[in-house]
């Protein structure tokens, strides 16, 4: 694409692209304490007794337990349970503000990612992360269980929109063979905050105190609007061609490429439109290649979600500490990171998807055929260990191989959609886990397995331009990028792309 020769002039990976990668991406870190802080603010201490009746034989939520009126807990920390007595018949309580959270995000998502393929990557991501401070300082402050409940609702809808829009923010700009490792590199992190989560929850008992600290690092990243300029490739796609310009020229002087102002130029493209047409959701739906690409996608994405908590939520203990058990289900991913970033640049995007999801799948089907006995113990838990890292590579995959997938026009939009199927999927796995392993494992390995069958019939993206308009997609090979075109050596070809290339000018003239 044109844009593409132009990245490559001022440079596809240079100091303005890693700077602003290892700012944006830093985020993942500070996002996984977020997305997580249930497990520790809504943590039940092991100790509870009834203060009605302090020398009670059962346990306060016993059966044979009588009604208590107020609750006594051990102090070796606070949370919501705590501070709100949600034990015994308001336990599910807890459980339910995770839910609503998390339906936040998925609002989020689908709102920001509209919103940022309208106004902007940079500027959603700075409105996102004003509400998340606002919001996640509000849920420290909060008095009541229903006012805790609707400020992290809120605060999910900003975190959803901040997670989606920043990593497309920070991948939408580099180089063809840099997006995938640093896709890796971005999910890496979030390993690395969930076991920092855990150190951070281990000196601050307090849940109120913890939320202050997890939130205070937001307001640092709201110098995004001064140290990340926006998205070039957006604007393009906009229209906006002069600001386009102005912004690769300054990358390139940046990156200390010596270049001018008729260097960074970009042409007018038949690829791109300008005529400023506002593309919505719905056109993520309207073409057949395009809507092949978001269907399959989508059950991907849900997939994943639903596979990756699954098992998580299936796997055994690993040790009574919990803060020790939090750091290793963090480290527990970083492997597949790793084959990731290794992998991804040499046997390509979907060749790795399809591996790893079928990986998930097998361990999961093979885990049906397996009796649960003190003997197979170890084969059980290596199995599903195994399939946890598979659906932790495919899940990695996914957030690179789709924003490769869309054009830019509906990027954002389209990995809204696709966050969106995930949540759900997030939500579906604990319905499914108390029906047993058989029939839990059975779910889990079937749909991850049709997903990598259905993968198969997807396009490579390694080393492609990406799609810049709908019709980019439609069009496949037929694109005019200048280094597709001097590779076609036969007249009677060059000929019948120069008269598509008329036709389309033809088109947008009128």
């Amino acid at each position: 694409m044109e844009f593409d020769h132009v990245l490559k002039t001022v440079g596809e990976f240079g100091r303005l692209q890693k700077s602003n990668f290892l700012f944006l991406s830093s985020l993942n870190t500070v996002m996984a304490t977020h997305m997580l802080a249930i497990a520790f603010v809504g943590k039940e201490p092991a100790y509870i007794s009834c203060k009605d009746n302090p020398i009670a034989k059962h346990h306060p939520c016993s059966p044979d337990a009588r009604p208590c009126n107020e609750y006594a807990y051990s102090h070796e920390f606070t949370s919501i349970v705590t501070e709100w007595d949600l034990v015994c018949s308001n336990k599910y309580k807890v459980g339910l503000v995770q839910s609503v959270f998390m339906f936040g995000v998925l609002i989020g998502v689908m709102i920001f990612g509209m919103m940022a393929d309208i106004y902007g990557r940079r500027k959603m991501s700075l409105v996102g992360l004003i509400l998340m401070s606002m919001f996640g300082m509000l849920s420290a402050l909060t008095q009541t269980y229903m006012q805790f409940t609707i400020a992290r609702f809120l605060f999910g809808l900003a975190t959803g929109g901040v997670i989606l829009t920043t990593f497309v923010l920070a991948t939408e700009n580099l180089g063809n063979t840099h997006r995938g490792p640093a896709g890796t590199f971005m999910q890496g992190l979030f390993c690395i905050g969930i076991m920092l989560f855990a150190v951070v929850a281990y000196f601050v008992r307090s849940w109120r105190v913890l939320l202050f600290v997890t939130t205070a690092p937001l307001t640092c990243y709201l110098s995004i609007n001064w140290l990340v300029p926006e998205s070039p490739r957006w604007l393009a796609s906009q229209g906006r061609i002069s600001e386009a310009e102005d912004i690769l020229y300054y990358i390139g002087h940046y990156n200390g490429k010596k270049i001018t102002k008729a260097m960074v130029q970009l042409r007018a493209s038949p690829s791109v439109t300008t005529s400023n047409k506002q593309h919505g959701l719905i056109d993520c739906f309207r073409t057949p290649r395009l809507r092949w690409r978001m269907l399959v996608m989508i059950f991907n994405w849900f997939t994943c979600s639903m596979v990756y908590y699954g098992l998580t939520m299936n796997a055994s203990n690993q040790g009574s500490n919990m803060y020790t058990s939090f750091a290793l289900s963090g480290l527990a991913e970083i492997p597949a990171y790793l084959v990731c970033f290794y992998l991804l640049n040499r046997l390509g995007r979907r060749k790795l998807l399809v591996w790893s999801i079928l990986t998930a799948g097998i361990t999961c089907l093979a885990l049906v055929t397996v009796p649960i006995h003190v003997e197979t113990e170890t084969l059980r838990t290596s199995l599903a260990f195994l399939g946890k890292m598979g659906v932790a590579a495919a899940f990695n995959i996914i957030y690179i191989y789709t924003s490769e997938l869309l054009p830019t026009v509906l990027r954002n939009s389209g990995m809204g959609i696709c966050s969106m199927a995930a949540r759900m999927g997030g939500v579906v796995a604990p319905s499914i886990v108390p029906l047993g392993d058989t029939t839990a494992y059975l779910i889990f390995g079937g749909t991850a397995f049709i997903s990598g069958v259905l993968d198969l019939w997807m396009p490579e993206t390694l080393d492609k331009p990406l799609p810049e308009s709908i019709r980019d997609v439609e069009d496949g090979d037929l694109r005019w990028a200048e280094d597709d075109i001097v590779v076609v050596e036969n007249p009677k070809i060059v000929q019948i792309m120069e008269e598509k290339i008329e036709l389309y000018k033809k088109d947008e003239m009128d």
